[in-house]
Order: structure tokens, then C-alpha cells, then sequence
């Protein structure tokens, strides 16, 4: 298995089709409701669930009760040593997927089910070790586009850190090493996702590199899909206009190659013909040329034979205008037979003419129908990526989905905490406004009332709990006051009516003076 960290990425400004990814998020106790219901496919499936799938989902850890991990947490934090309580917002849990590029996961379909889930497993676990944490839950979904997992995470690492101060650039980085060094101990063409800074390095946009947010990926995604079917749509009528471009110009060069394969055809029969008639008058001549041949013999034996002179000049002249009449012939027929010649040449160059031209065209209609044929490849290359895309950016889109789902459960959950506090503050002012107005007191059987209770029992259970034990005792205090206040505004009474006494001493008189002052200041 290569070594990840000391092997260079191939600088790419796109992501990698044949490499794994990771992302972690961490979630809060009602998000983290919201990502139990969705790993686990609790309620309602979302509309990208294909819901005859939902049974070859394989959960390979279950999660444990939330409250426990919620207390674990805390419990750290205070063997970490840390002085502030836990806000209610801290994220109890952190939410990992492992997906693959659209390469990649063909390739870890491959394998069996027994391989991807150790795959799987063995990956969750080294995430959570390379963390210092412990792993929550792990499921497999094979209900969405592709295959992929989702795991959970404690938010807090053994020493009692948040991961967001213990996942650094540097610690996440290790975790996609992680990701690719496992995947490809399993096979061994699934490959690292390509760095953020290697694929800026390669001419990227930043933006493209970033995670982005729901809602971001919310007013994002429809426009991308939409410009992708429109690009794919556009590459498709180029496609069947190459085709059909291709298939006319086939059809034109193939009645040239037909008219010429025919025209080819007939000046080979002429060609024949003339050949024919060549060899006729070749013959015709042999025959005038031995007939020549003969008249002369026959002159050389009358010479010979030294025939009377008359007869045999009567005779010689007889020959003499035969053999000048078989000559002019012969002179005719070989003037006709150079003409015949020349027209077979020509005839013959023509032929090989056309036969080249003919060879050409052939080489012409090859190369134009390869050259289509490489137009049409890079068409259907470019609509298999466009496709590809679609894919990764309708798995993008599943992925918003479940998000925008979680974030309405999270609303929802919120507004009725909402209301719950509007209620409970509510119910508070009512009964700070009826301490103060005297609206509340201690009857005469000991018992406190209210002269109007209703608000009190809007407000939540676990508020009235806390809050009504509150008021039983500050309304009894003030009962104890006033009662308290009577009995010293009586025994007062008494002290001023023993001070007005003639029998008192002088002393006690003054000093019964000063008590009187400074009990009406």
C-alpha cells in the first residue's frame, strides 16, 4: 500500500471521480435528533429515499441513548478541569458520512458485502482513534443514488476537548489520508480526494473547493442542475446533428462511390472492346504483312526462273500494283492500329485515373468517417460527464434535502421551546404583579392563594415545578412580615403608652423621648 502522506496529488482544479471523502459536522442535541431519524430512517423517509430500498440499509452500530453521550460529555469537561458549565446549544455528537466520487463507488461496489462493511468499520474507528474519541453509531445506505455511511462521533475526545479545538486543517487532512489508505487497502484503485490548495494551485475557483451551506446548496443546486441539463441537452442535439450530418454526407459519398464504381466499370468494358479491336486488326495486319510476304516471294522466283520478258513484266506489274495495294493497306492499318494504341493508353491512363481518384475518395470518406466517429466519442464523453455530474450534484441535493429536513425539525423544536418561554415569562410577571398588588396571600387555614392562578398553569411543567415552590415561599415570608409588623407596631403602641406615665423616672422619660423619634423616622 503506497504511503499517502509522501506521495504528490495530481494537481487537478476538479475533484477526483476515483477518490474517497470524508466530512464531519458537529450536532447539537436537536440536530442530533434530526441525524438519528435520518441515519437510522425513523418517521417519515424524505422524497430522494427510494423507500423499496430502505431494507438493504445495513446499520453495523447502533446509537446509543443521546442523554448518555450528553452526560459523558459532561463528565469530561469536568475531569478536564473546565470551571464553565456545558452551553445548552454544545454539540453532543458529531455527524461523519464517507462518500465516493462517481468512479470510486462502482469500483467499492465491486467488492463484497462482508469487504465493504469491514471497510467501513475499519475506517469509523480509525477516524474516531486519529480524534481521541469514541465511535457513536455506523450505518450503510444503499436507499439513495449511491452507496455510502454514515457515523457519529463523541463531540468531546477523552481528554475532555470540544473537536473544535481538537479537529484541526492539519488533523482533517490526516483523516482523508486515513480515508484513501484504507479504501485502498480494499482496492486498490479507489484513490485520495485531490487538496483544496492543489486543485486552487491548478487553476480552481476558491468557491468551487468550499463545503458549501444548506442554504447556499439550496438556491445553488437548481440553477447547476438545470445549466447541466441545458449543456446536456445542447450536447445531445449536437450529437444527433453530427450523426445525422455524418449519416447524409455517407450517404452522397456513397453514390459518388457508386457512380464512379459504375463509370469505373464501363471504361473497363471499353477498354476491353478496344483491346479486342486492337487484337483483330493485329491480325488482320499479320495476314496483309505474310500475304505481302508471299507476293514477294512469288516476284523473287518470276526473277529467278527468268520468264519470258513480256510475260513476265505483264505479270511483275500485275504483282507490282497488288503489293503497292496490300503495302497502302498495311500503311493504313498501322496508322489505325497507332490510333488504336493511343486510345488504349489514354484509355488505360483514364482508368488509372479514375482508379486513383476512386482510391482517394475511398481514403477521403475513411478519414471524414473517422473523424466523425472521434467527434461523436468526445460527444458522448462529454455527455457521459455531464451525466456523471448530474449524479454527484443529485447526491449533493439528497444531501441538502435531509439537511433542510433536520433544519425544520430543529425550527419547529425551537418555536415550541418559544412558546413554552413566553409562557413561562409570562406566568413570572403574573406573579410578581400580584405580589406586588397583594393579589397573593395566606389564608387563614395556612394554605397560599392566588386570586387569579390561570397564567400560572399556561406556563411548562418542569417551570412550574421549579418556580411554584419559589412563590410558596417568598409569599409566605411576606406573610410572616407583615404579621411580624403587626405585632411590633402593637407592642410599640404599648411602650408609648407605658412612657406617658407621671410615675416614670426622668431618666426613662427622656430616654422613652428617643425611642418615640426614632421609631417614626
Amino acid at each position: 500500500m503506497k504511503d499517502l502522506t509522501d506521495t504528490p496529488a495530481l494537481k487537478s482544479k476538479d475533484g477526483n471521480p476515483q477518490a474517497v471523502s470524508i466530512r464531519i459536522e458537529p450536532r447539537t442535541m436537536s440536530k442530533a435528533k434530526g441525524t438519528r431519524r435520518h441515519d437510522f430512517r425513523i418517521g417519515k423517509l424524505p422524497k430522494y429515499v427510494k423507500a423499496d430500498r430502505v431494507k438493504l440499509n445495513r446499520t453495523l452500530m447502533p446509537l446509543r441513548p443521546l442523554g448518555q453521550i450528553k452526560k459523558e460529555n459532561a463528565e469530561l469537561r469536568i475531569k478536564a478541569s473546565r470551571q464553565r458549565a456545558m452551553k445548552q446549544n454544545a454539540p453532543v455528537i458529531m455527524s461523519g458520512i464517507i462518500t465516493f466520487g462517481t468512479v470510486a463507488a462502482k469500483l467499492f461496489e465491486s467488492l463484497p458485502v462482508e469487504q465493504q462493511d469491514a471497510a467501513f468499520r475499519e475506517l469509523a474507528k480509525g477516524v474516531a482513534s486519529e480524534l481521541n474519541t469514541s465511535l457513536e453509531s455506523l450505518v450503510v445506505h444503499l436507499d439513495e443514488t449511491t452507496i455510502h455511511a454514515h457515523f457519529t462521533l463523541r463531540a468531546y475526545t477523552n481528554a475532555g476537548l470540544s473537536m473544535s479545538e481538537a479537529a484541526k486543517r492539519g488533523t482533517l487532512s490526516r483523516v482523508q489520508d486515513l480515508a484513501a489508505a484504507v479504501m485502498q487497502s480494499y482496492h486498490s484503485e479507489i484513490e485520495r480526494g485531490h487538496r483544496k490548495w492543489d486543485r486552487i494551485a491548478a487553476g480552481a475557483d476558491y468557491a468551487d473547493t468550499l463545503h458549501r451551506s444548506v442554504r447556499e446548496l439550496h438556491y445553488d443546486l437548481p440553477l447547476e442542475i438545470e445549466t447541466l441539463r441545458q449543456q446536456s441537452a445542447e450536447a445531445k442535439r449536437e450529437l444527433e446533428a453530427l450523426v445525422e450530418d455524418r449519416d447524409i454526407q455517407k450517404m452522397e459519398l456513397d453514390a459518388d462511390l457508386d457512380f464512379a464504381g459504375e463509370e469505373l466499370q464501363s471504361r473497363q468494358l471499353e477498354l476491353a472492346r478496344i483491346k479486342e479491336d486492337e487484337k483483330a486488326h493485329r491480325s488482320e495486319l499479320d495476314a496483309l504483312i505474310a500475304s505481302a510476304e508471299k507476293t514477294r516471294r512469288h516476284l523473287a522466283e518470276l526473277d529467278a526462273k527468268a520468264v519470258a520478258a513480256e510475260k513476265k513484266e505483264k505479270r511483275r506489274r500485275t504483282y507490282m500494283a497488288r503489293l503497292a495495294k496490300k503495302e497502302a493497306a498495311i500503311a493504313a492499318q498501322k496508322v489505325a492500329l497507332v490510333q488504336r494504341t493511343e486510345a488504349v493508353e489514354a484509355a488505360e491512363a483514364a482508368l488509372a485515373e479514375n482508379t486513383r481518384a476512386h482510391v482517394a475518395r475511398e481514403h477521403e470518406l475513411a478519414q471524414r468517417e473517422q473523424r466523425q466517429e472521434e467527434q461523436a466519442e468526445e460527444a458522448r464523453i462529454k455527455s457521459a460527464d455531464l451525466d456523471a455530474r448530474a449524479g454527484e450534484i443529485s447526491l449533493e441535493k439528497e444531501q441538502v434535502a435531509t439537511a433542510r429536513s433536520e433544519l425544520v425539525t430543529e425550527a419547529e423544536e425551537v418555536r415550541a421551546q418559544r412558546i413554552e418561554l413566553n409562557a413561562g415569562l409570562a406566568a413570572i410577571d403574573h406573579v410578581v404583579g400580584a405580589v406586588e398588588e397583594g393579589k397573593i396571600w395566606v389564608g387563614e387555614n395556612g394554605k397560599v392563594a392566588l386570586e387569579d392562578p390561570a397564567p400560572i398553569y399556561t406556563a411548562p411543567k418542569g417551570l412550574r415545578d421549579r418556580l411554584m415552590p419559589a412563590i410558596l415561599r417568598l409569599v409566605r415570608k411576606i406573610d410572616q412580615t407583615e404579621k411580624r409588623a403587626s405585632w411590633v407596631e402593637v407592642m410599640m403602641t404599648r411602650v408609648r403608652n407605658l412612657m406617658v406615665r407621671s410615675d416614670l423616672p426622668k431618666d426613662l422619660e427622656k430616654e422613652a423621648r428617643d425611642l418615640d423619634a426614632d421609631w417614626s423616622k
